[in-house]
């Protein structure tokens, strides 16, 4: 029987939010189950519920967490503590394929070493998500340390994966293009979708009969997924509609007491409401649902899972006009210039003043949406990563 072992070294910390990627390997996981393939897990205990939330119950192979924490130094110790461990149960993993999720040195660390324990008998597949700018301090709204750190982070992430991997799976033919002009080997090259679970996100949603918020934002909250451009986007939309709701699904990062104080300054408490990460699928989806709009101020994104999502659930999405995206998402999603926070806000009160146009954007948007089923997804992928 085929053994493949994901590796999900970033999920850490006593309550860590789920990156695209994490949540990526689990939706295609549920599906490898059901055709009997033997699918294992290296990552850290946190990742045993989080996988049960996924409906999904792997043999997890455990990294222990050094930290409660999941902030930019914890990250640094993971990728420190995957150079010098591998848990015992992994010794007599000489033959498989092993499928790094996120292209960050922490789990690319961990998939070399276990493919030097046998390069014949191990296959080593790596999905690369994003590509940062360079110069590094392109990158908007990120401080210089944290862009340089990412930058540093990826760039020796891509030259190991280029050198040691069999399979790479660029996500979304945008990264494939970047990967090929840095020189990437194209032979290994397989460009991928992201996707949503379409029936099970309809079921939810059609239960929703009351759209108790104006909108919603689900990420995590930090300036560079549009966190202050949402604030200020907000304080526009209330002088046309005073009671407007806001709802945020997703963790603040260290930048928290700025937000909430910014929430303060600008007199918003009252029109914006905060849940946290939510791990419950159903729960999740049943929020988003509420929802009138979904926003999507984010400067950096390669694919954006949570347009998908908020697109199957019938939300009219609004987003910043990233190339990235626009590759992927085409004209289905409101496009709007990136950092344009008035154009932003006047946009969506537009929608607000012509029901039969935010109609007409969901309805699109749905039928678009159909297309990226994630079962269709694993089955290309597996195909991939079997042929002889």
């Amino acid at each position: 029987m085929t053994r493949i072992l994901f590796i999900a070294n970033g999920i850490i910390g006593k309550n860590p939010g789920l990156s695209g990627g994490d949540a990526r390997f689990l939706e295609i996981a549920r599906y490898w189950l059901l055709k009997k393939i033997r699918v294992e897990l290296l990552s850290s205990q946190t990742a045993r519920q989080i996988s049960c939330n996924f409906n999904v119950e792997l043999p997890i192979h455990i990294i222990p967490n050094l930290s409660d924490d999941s902030n930019r130094f914890a990250y640094v110790l993971r990728t420190l503590q995957s150079l010098l461990y591998l848990p015992q149960s992994l010794n007599n993993f000489n033959k498989g394929i092993v499928y790094s999720v996120n292209d960050s040195l922490f789990d690319v660390i961990s998939a070399i070493r276990l493919k030097l324990r046998n390069r014949k008998g191990i296959t080593w597949a790596a999905a690369v998500h994003l590509i940062p700018p360079f110069p590094p301090w392109k990158r908007k709204k990120a401080s210089l340390l944290n862009s340089i750190l990412f930058f540093i982070n990826e760039r020796l992430s891509l030259l190991l994966i280029n050198f040691f991997a069999d399979i790479v799976f660029p996500i979304s033919n945008m990264t494939a293009m970047q990967l090929k002009k840095m020189g990437m080997s194209t032979r290994k090259l397989y460009p991928v979708k992201c996707g949503v679970d379409l029936m099970r996100i309809r079921k939810i949603a059609e239960t929703i009969k009351l759209k108790k918020y104006d909108a919603v934002f689900m990420k995590r909250v930090q300036p560079v997924k549009g966190a202050f451009d949402l604030i200020k986007i907000w304080k526009e939309v209330i002088k046309y509609k005073r009671n407007a709701k806001l709802l945020i699904i997703g963790d603040v990062d260290e930048d928290e007491k700025k937000i909430v104080d910014m929430i303060k300054v600008e007199k918003l408490e009252k029109n914006i409401q905060f849940t946290g990460y939510i791990f419950d699928f159903e729960k999740k989806i049943r929020y988003l649902a509420q929802g009138k709009i979904f926003i999507h101020p984010s400067y950096e994104e390669n694919w954006a899972i949570v347009i998908g999502e908020a697109m199957a659930a019938g939300l009219p999405v609004y987003s910043y006009r990233l190339e990235e995206l626009v590759d992927v998402w085409k004209d289905f999603p409101v496009w709007i210039p990136v950092g344009n926070y008035k154009i932003f806000s006047q946009k969506i009160i537009e929608g607000y003043k012509n029901k039969e146009l935010l109609d007409s954007v969901s309805r699109n948007a749905l039928r678009f949406i159909q297309g990226f089923d994630w079962k269709d997804i694993a089955n290309q992928e597996l195909k991939i990563l079997l042929k002889p």
